[in-house]
């Protein structure tokens, strides 16, 4: 008898120690939202993304849950927590992580182009996938997507915009996040103890000034960190919900989540867009973000301003009377109503293919000072458009949250036009840029449907002759763009 007593006693013993070292030892910060980007369009989802630091103890020694409440800062402020969201992640109590068990592998809401490993996405997999094992209803409760690995977690917290998507948030939650002010409150538990907490504030409303752009490739992306930041003008680059980044580089997708979540911020706002290396597909700035504002019908808004680097690039190699020269690009706006400028011309030795890194033979920088050509010398103009806002019955929206926007600059009509003896030559260019890249044995072809490169074989009746080229831009239905009209001399010596 007094042996199972002393037994008992060293075990409750341990088990008190256990928690004491547990409260003192295990620490939580919270990553996501970041302090820049605490200001979330309304309705939106997010992760709550955070760090655990267990002081050198093993997750089997400290199994504890992650549980994450939202409610309202005023309301928390005043000593009332009325949690509006509560998340919470159930470790496996022998691991004290997430189970695999507990992870829907199978998921066929995921892009079809995903292809990830079984193994790489158990590191560290995407709350989104959290079910209870054996109950697969379970997987549309919201309550469940919270994910603990060994030093981090991942919550998903449903605002209100993927609602209709694969969850039961209906039956869970009455109100979306709506244009408050919100205090997310993050607490490792065990049991009824709370080990570690940590907390945020973030506000639902609108970012008053944004940037859109294409995120490739690395000079382009370099560019648009620093002008947001000279700027004062936000870019996501906290992750959203359903995009979902692996240790090896790939991306585990759910298009109907994260790019819900994309094109909702693009709603409201002014918006700063850079016309810049966007194609047609598989491109979120076009399909998403310029489809939502097509398809809400404010392309053409003041709230939207577009922008193109003056040279057509973020920088440029060209060769001058005395060797090798390097121009840097100036992001520049285009003028109110305008719709098409030229950036740079090109002479000389020229090819129709075109790589960025390639040094420009002969530049001209300035296309509407005149430009002037070699007979029998290729010449190649370069510019670019903005978008045109379609008749609203032309943007469709698709079932995995793309756009399809059916009207655009298409097409740049050029007249060759002498004062003496009238139209020399005429003909018509697509608007439509191959940006073509090679590193060691691969080679990449980046389109563009905002910025053109055209090449020209002038006929033998411009020799000799100084013509006026008359530009005009027309869209898809082959209608005139206004805005778009451009006009430079040209001399064929």
């Amino acid at each position: 008898m007094k042996k199972c007593l002393k037994i008992f006693l060293l075990s409750l013993c341990l088990l008190i120690w256990t928690f004491t070292l547990c409260a003192h030892a295990v620490e939580i910060s919270i990553i996501a939202p970041s302090a820049e980007e605490q200001v979330l369009e309304s309705g939106r989802d997010f992760y709550v993304i955070g760090s655990i630091n267990r002081q050198g103890i093993s997750p089997e020694e400290m199994s504890f849950d992650i549980r994450v409440d939202v409610a309202e800062t005023g309301l928390v402020r005043d000593g009332k927590i009325i949690p509006l969201r509560t998340v919470r992640s159930h470790v496996d109590s022998s691991t004290g992580l997430t189970p695999e068990r507990d992870i829907y592998f199978r998921y066929e809401g995921k892009a079809p182009w995903v292809d990830i490993d079984r193994g790489e996405l158990s590191k560290f997999p995407p709350p989104d996938l959290v079910y209870r094992h054996g109950d697969p209803d379970s997987f549309y409760d919201p309550s469940l997507k919270a994910v603990v690995i060994k030093d981090r977690f991942a919550v998903l917290i449903q605002g209100g915009v993927t609602k209709d998507f694969d969850t039961n948030y209906s039956k869970s939650y009455s109100d979306e996040l709506s244009w408050k002010m919100y205090r997310i409150l993050v607490a490792a538990v065990s049991g009824d103890k709370v080990l570690a907490t940590a907390e945020e504030d973030i506000m639902f409303g609108t970012v008053q000034e944004k940037v859109l752009a294409r995120f490739s490739p690395d000079e382009h992306m370099d560019r648009v960190v620093a002008f947001a930041e000279e700027k004062g003008l936000r870019i996501y680059r906290d992750i959203f919900p359903g995009y979902w980044p692996c240790s090896d580089g790939s991306v585990y997708e759910i298009p109907r989540r994260w790019r819900a979540n994309d094109a909702l911020e693009y709603v409201e706002g002014k918006v700063h867009a850079i016309m810049y290396n966007i194609s047609d597909k598989r491109c979120a700035t076009q399909e998403v973000e310029i489809g939502r504002i097509a398809f809400e019908g404010w392309l053409d808004s003041e709230d939207v301003i577009y922008y193109y680097y003056d040279i057509g690039e973020p920088s440029l190699k060209y060769n001058t009377w005395d060797g090798l020269d390097k121009k840097i690009g100036k992001l520049v706006m285009f003028e109110n109503g305008d719709r098409f400028v030229f950036t740079r011309a090109e002479t000389g030795q020229v090819s129709e293919d075109y790589y960025p890194k390639d040094t420009i033979n002969k530049a001209d920088w300035n296309v509407y000072n005149s430009v002037s050509v070699e007979s029998g010398t290729p010449l190649v103009l370069c510019g670019a458009v903005t978008p045109i806002q379609p008749k609203l019955s032309e943007v469709i929206p698709n079932d995995d949250g793309t756009f399809d926007v059916g009207n655009r600059i298409h097409r740049i009509r050029y007249k060759f036009v002498s004062m003496i003896e009238g139209t020399l030559y005429e003909t018509e260019k697509e608007v439509l840029l191959e940006r073509k890249y090679t590193n060691h044995n691969d080679a990449w072809t980046f389109e563009s449907i905002y910025e053109f490169r055209h090449y020209f074989v002038l006929p033998e009746g411009l020799n000799g002759k100084i013509v006026t080229v008359y530009v005009d831009a027309l869209d898809k239905n082959d209608e005139e763009v206004e805005g778009s009209s451009e006009a430079f001399y040209l001399w064929v010596r």
